[in-house]
């Protein structure tokens, strides 16, 4: 199986999840007053797992690993707390971000829940976000590619499209696109290469790339809007990189584009 998580997660129901909870709020609460809001993260998650087992909750587990694999790429993720099935990501932070929630949906898509929520313990109180999913298995294996405005200049660049079709076929559609991208360079030897920036004949600096063959990289995104802005922006970096063509690879949920621009 390409994802499998070490332990069963059933996939709860909204109602299913509130109910369990309750009880995990509650602790969360009580972690809160005797630790204060100064710890780590890691501290709050031993106390709340205490505190769960404590208050009679069999099933308690942290630091749950979460694989994703397909052929030699393999991704290993944490799941902070697994209460009864109900899965738990704990944060210390000034306030949730639209990264949690990207976190948090990346992991609920893997796992295939419908229910998953973030806890943070740094603010005067414990705050909670429950996110409920709206998005079925068929549907994020629904995912299409187009590769209407893509062009094969060697055959690194039809090695990247059957790679990335395979990787679609295998994962779906709207995991977050850092995960392709690891896959990706992972299959093809494409490891971090830095090039130099160069403006009027000076060099300015390095820029992180992804090297597909000789003079051509591929670059990989996650916008889900104002996409078509975002091209003239590639358009100006490959004029300054010592490149003759760059690969976008963009992953908006089920619609994933393949786009050659070209110097």
């Amino acid at each position: 199986m390409p994802i499998k998580c070490a332990i069963s997660i059933d996939n709860l129901t909204r109602d299913e999840f509130i109910r369990r909870d309750e009880l995990v709020m509650d602790c969360a609460y009580a972690a809160q007053n005797k630790l204060g809001r100064l710890c780590d993260e890691r501290v709050y998650e031993n106390e709340l797992a205490d505190r769960l087992r404590t208050a009679g909750v069999k099933d308690v587990a942290t630091q749950v690993p979460l694989y994703v694999t397909h052929g030699p790429f393999t991704k290993e993720y944490r799941l902070d707390l697994v209460a009864d099935h109900a899965v738990y990501e704990l944060k210390t932070v000034t306030q949730f971000t639209r990264a949690h929630d990207a976190q948090l949906f990346n992991y609920a898509m893997c796992l295939g829940i419908r229910c998953i929520k973030l806890i943070n313990f740094r603010g005067n109180n414990v705050d909670g976000k429950l996110r409920i999913m709206s998005v079925t298995a068929p549907e994020r294996h629904a995912a299409k590619i187009s590769t209407n405005d893509w062009q094969p200049l060697s055959p690194r660049c039809q090695l990247l499209k059957q790679h990335l079709t395979g990787l679609v076929d295998d994962l779906g559609g709207f995991l977050e696109a850092s995960l392709y991208e690891e896959a990706l360079s992972c299959i093809l030897a494409a490891p971090e290469t830095r090039l130099t920036v160069t403006s009027n004949g000076i060099e300015l600096g390095t820029h992180a790339t992804r090297m597909l063959a000789d003079h051509i990289a591929f670059y990989v995104s996650g916008l889900t809007e104002n996409i078509p802005r975002h091209r003239p922006h590639l358009q100006r970096l490959l004029a300054t990189l010592p490149l003759k063509a760059i690969h976008w690879i963009n992953f908006n949920r089920q619609e994933i584009t393949l786009t050659t621009l070209i110097k």
